[in-house]
C-alpha cells in the first residue's frame, strides 16, 4: 500500500513532520496521520511488529482500534474521537495492542495535534512506547534516561573517549505542576525536550534526567560551541513556551565539564557536573558555570580526588576523621560547646579541606552515608564530654540534601535512641544550601526538631542577601556570624555597626548569637560591647580531637 497517491506537498509535509518525530523518539515506534490527505504513516518498526499493511496506510484501509486490546479500546476511543475533532491538543495513554503473533503488549502512546489555518487538525502524530522496553528510555520526553547515560559514560571512559557534557535544567516547574497539574507539567518537559533536541541538533545526544534537568554529550563540539547552544537554548526559554495557548517564561541554569583522559566513576562525573550546575543556579542567576576543578586540582585531578573519596565513602567512610572547634564564653572564657568539622585524609592527597569536597558530594547518594557517619561519630564522642560536662552543646552541619530527604528527623532519632545521646544536648546547624529550599519544608523540618527537643541553629549567618528576612521567618535557636562578617571589626565601623544591629535584631527575637572566626583579643572586646556572649575561632582554641577538648577545657 506504499504506493499510494497523495498531493505532492502535503506527503512532503507528512514526510517532514514524521521524520522530526523519528528523530527524537530513541528507538520508539511513530505514527503520523494527514487528517486531510486521509493517510497515516507507520515506522517499518511497527510495520513489521503489527503486521500492518504498509508505512502509508490510507485511513479507511485499517482501523487501529482493532488492534488495541478490546478491554482498552474504549479509553482508547474516548479520547481519540474528540481528538480527531479537535476538542483536543494531545494525548498521553497506556493501553494494550495486538502484535502480528497475537500477542499483546503495554505501549504507551504520547502525541499531539498540528492544526490548520482555520484551526481545525491536519497532523496527528504520536510515538509508541514498548513499556517493556523503558528501563533506557523516559517514558515522559521519550529521551534516554539517566541509566543510558551513566552506561553511554561508561562506555566512552572505557575507550578512552573525549567529550564535553552539559547539564541543564529550568527553575519554579513545580510551580507550573501546582498550578496546572502533573499532566500538564509532563507537556511542558515534553516541549522542552523538543526545544533542547531540535537546538542541539546531530551534534550531540539528549538525555531527560531528574525532575526538569537534561544532558548534553558531544564527542565533537568544543567548549565554546556548546556554551553557545546552552546560550540559545537559555534564550528560547526566557522567551517562554506554549502549552494550550498559555506561554511559560523558564530561567535556565547549567552545568559544563569536560572528559578527557579521565577513569573517575560516572556518578563522580555527575557530581561534579551537579555542582557547577547548582552553582548557576544559586549564585550565577544562570550564567553557564564550567567545573574547573578546585583550589589546589585542575578538573582531572579534581575528578580522581572526588573519585577515590567516594570510594572511601562507600567503604564505611575510611579515612574521614571528625575535629572539634569549641564554643566559648566572651566574658568567662569556659566552654559551652563544640562544632563537629570534617575532614579527610588518605594517599596521595594527605590531609583534603572539607571545602574541597563536600560541596560537589552534597548531592550525591553516597553524602546519606557520610552524613549519618558524621552524626553517629559526633554523638560517641560527644558522651565522653557529657561525662565531665552535662550542660555541653554539640553542634553539626547539616546539608540542604539531609533536610530534602524525607526521613531524615527520623534518622536523627534513631541515632540519639542509638547512641544515647541526650536529644537537649545536640544542636544542628542549616548550611548556606538549606537556605535556599523551599521555606515551608525547611520549617517544617526545624519543627519536626524542636519537638524532638534538639536545637536549631543558623550557620554563617550574615553571609546572604537573605539573612534579615530570614532571621525574621525562621524560628532559630541562635545563629552564628559568619567569619567575613566578624573579620574586619577591628578596623571598619560599618561592620561594627552592622554586627550591632544583627545582634540586637536576633536578641529583640529571643535568638542567641555565636561570632565565628573570631581571632584576637580586640575582637572579642568589640563582641562582648555588642553584647555577643558566645564566640569560636582561634583565639580560643583551633580545632582538636575530642580528647584534647577534654584534656585543654575539662580537665
Amino acid at each position: 500500500m506504499d504506493n499510494i497517491k497523495m498531493d505532492p506537498m502535503q506527503k512532503q509535509m507528512l514526510d517532514d513532520v514524521f521524520d522530526a518525530f523519528q528523530m527524537i523518539a530513541g528507538g520508539a515506534l511513530v505514527s503520523l496521520m494527514h487528517a486531510e490527505a486521509g493517510v497515516t504513516r507507520w515506522s517499518p518498526g511497527a510495520v513489521e511488529l503489527f503486521g500492518l499493511p504498509g508505512e502509508y496506510v490510507p485511513n479507511g484501509a485499517m482501523d487501529w482500534g482493532d488492534y488495541v486490546h478490546p478491554e482498552d479500546r474504549k479509553r482508547y476511543l474516548d479520547v481519540m474521537a474528540p481528538l480527531a475533532e479537535g476538542m483536543l491538543h494531545s494525548y498521553d495513554l497506556t493501553y494494550r495492542v495486538r502484535t502480528k503473533t497475537g500477542e499483546y503488549y503495554h505501549f504507551r502512546n504520547v502525541g499531539s495535534v498540528l492544526r490548520n489555518e482555520q484551526g481545525k487538525p491536519s497532523l496527528i502524530g504520536g510515538i509508541l512506547i514498548n513499556q517493556g522496553l523503558t528501563e533506557n528510555t523516559d517514558v515522559i520526553t521519550v529521551l534516554p534516561n539517566k541509566y543510558a547515560f551513566f552506561d553511554d559514560l561508561k562506555d566512552l571512559m572505557a575507550r578512552d573517549g573525549k567529550a564535553m557534557v552539559l547539564l541543564l535544567g529550568v527553575s519554579k516547574l513545580s510551580r507550573i505542576n501546582e498550578n496546572h497539574g502533573y499532566s500538564y507539567g509532563n507537556r511542558v518537559l515534553q516541549e522542552m525536550a523538543w526545544l533542547i533536541q531540535e537546538t542541539v541538533g546531530e551534534r550531540g545526544k539528549v538525555y531527560r534526567m531528574d525532575a526538569a534537568t537534561f544532558a548534553v554529550v558531544s564527542e565533537t563540539l568544543s567548549r565554546e560551541e556548546l556554551s553557545a547552544i546552552y546560550d540559545s537554548i537559555r534564550l528560547k526559554l526566557q522567551r517562554g513556551i506554549r502549552v494550550d495557548g498559555n506561554r511559560h517564561n523558564l530561567t535556565a541554569n547549567g552545568g559544563l565539564i569536560s572528559i578527557a583522559d579521565t577513569h573517575s566513576d560516572p556518578a563522580t562525573i555527575y557530581s561534579c557536573l551537579g555542582y557547577a550546575y547548582r552553582e548557576s543556579k544559586q549564585h550565577k542567576h544562570g550564567e553557564l558555570v564550567d567545573f574547573n576543578g578546585s583550589v589546589k586540582y585542575d578538573v582531572n585531578e579534581s575528578l580522581e580526588m572526588v573519585n577515590v573519596i567516594r570510594d572511601c565513602i562507600v567503604d564505611g567512610c575510611k579515612g574521614f576523621l571528625l575535629d572539634y572547634q569549641p564554643v566559648v564564653d566572651t566574658l568567662t572564657g569556659s566552654i559551652l560547646g563544640a562544632e563537629a568539622l570534617v575532614r579527610w585524609e588518605g594517599e596521595p592527597y594527605g590531609e583534603v579541606e572539607p571545602m574541597e569536597f563536600l560541596p560537589i558530594l552534597e548531592n550525591d547518594f553516597v553524602f546519606e552515608e557520610l552524613g549519618g557517619w558524621i552524626l553517629r561519630t559526633a554523638m560517641t564522642d560527644g558522651k565522653k564530654l557529657l561525662e565531665q560536662f552535662p550542660r555541653f552543646q554539640l553542634g553539626v552541619n547539616i546539608s540542604a540534601s539531609q533536610v530534602e530527604d524525607e526521613y531524615f528527623v527520623d534518622s536523627v532519632t534513631e541515632l540519639l535512641s542509638e547512641t544515647g545521646f541526650p536529644a537537649a544536648n545536640l544542636s544542628l546547624e542549616i548550611t548556606k544550601g538549606c537556605r535556599l529550599l523551599d521555606f515551608d519544608r525547611l520549617h517544617g523540618v526545624a519543627e519536626q526538631l524542636h519537638k524532638q527537643g534538639i536545637r536549631v541553629g543558623v550557620d554563617d549567618f550574615g553571609s546572604g542577601f537573605e539573612s534579615i528576612g530570614f532571621l525574621k521567618r525562621f524560628a532559630a535557636d541562635y545563629i552564628k556570624f559568619d567569619r567575613e562578617l566578624v573579620r574586619d571589626i577591628e578596623i571598619d565601623d560599618a561592620d561594627r555597626e552592622t554586627i550591632l544591629h544583627l545582634a540586637e535584631c536576633a536578641a529583640a527575637r529571643g535568638t542567641t548569637v555565636i561570632a565565628k572566626g573570631v581571632e584576637t583579643a580586640g575582637m572579642r572586646d568589640i563582641l562582648k560591647s555588642c553584647r555577643i556572649g558566645s564566640a569560636q575561632g582561634n583565639l580560643y582554641s583551633k580545632p582538636m580531637s575530642i580528647d584534647g577538648i577534654l584534656k585543654e577545657f575539662l580537665s
